[in-house]
């Protein structure tokens, strides 16, 4: 898999939305000691797509800004809750709000766009600030994530399909940006890894 540039073939929507640097933990909602935030169509929600969840009354809470800036640590595939549901998870960054772990569907469109977006970066500007928008698709259920890098959107697009224009599946996707992330961060383990290397050997 080769990787792509950034498109600069701007949609008008994207071109007249700028992305503003680090957004506060006020504006986000951000309440300590959350740690954990959910990319998904609730269906107790509107228009949201990113929520808290609010284990003492059981319900869904929108986080105030459905937009954020982050510096990615890890990404990786897990089985979590009741169903034994593969989610993709990513760790992030926010700067001086710490530390938040994202999560959403790993076979949906959300995870490949998002994915498929990764793969296009090289491994200096994966593990530069990367601003995420997320907003509702119009098919029931579905997340539209948008990636920008610098206030250009990252179009993932060519990446999705291989060669015969087939899509590739998520965990295609998800080992090829591990792979850059690697190179990028210098290291031969994620830290997912090096928790499960430690796990093994405990």
């Amino acid at each position: 898999m080769t990787i792509s540039r950034i498109s600069n073939n701007l949609s008008q929507e994207q071109t007249t939305t700028s992305i503003q640097p680090w957004y506060p933990a006020s504006m986000l909602g951000w309440r300590h000691p959350r740690k954990v935030a959910y990319i998904h169509r609730h269906p107790q929600l509107q228009d949201q797509c990113l929520y808290f969840w609010n284990h003492q009354e059981n319900i869904p809470e929108p986080t105030t800004a459905q937009d954020l800036i982050f510096l990615l640590e890890d990404i990786y595939v897990e089985t979590r809750g009741e169903f034994k549901a593969h989610k993709l998870v990513i760790d992030v960054d926010l700067g001086l709000d710490g530390r938040i772990r994202l999560i959403c569907g790993f076979n949906t469109t959300c995870a490949t766009t998002l994915l498929s977006s990764l793969c296009a970066l090289s491994p200096v500007l994966l593990t530069s600030p990367l601003a995420l928008r997320l907003r509702p698709g119009s098919s029931h259920g579905v997340v539209m994530p948008a990636l920008f890098v610098e206030n250009e959107w990252v179009d993932g697009r060519p990446m999705a399909r291989d060669e015969k224009g087939n899509a590739l599946p998520p965990i295609d996707l998800l080992t090829e940006v591990q792979t850059l992330l690697r190179h990028a961060l210098t290291v031969e383990m994620l830290p997912h890894q090096m928790r499960q290397a430690r796990s093994q050997t405990a």
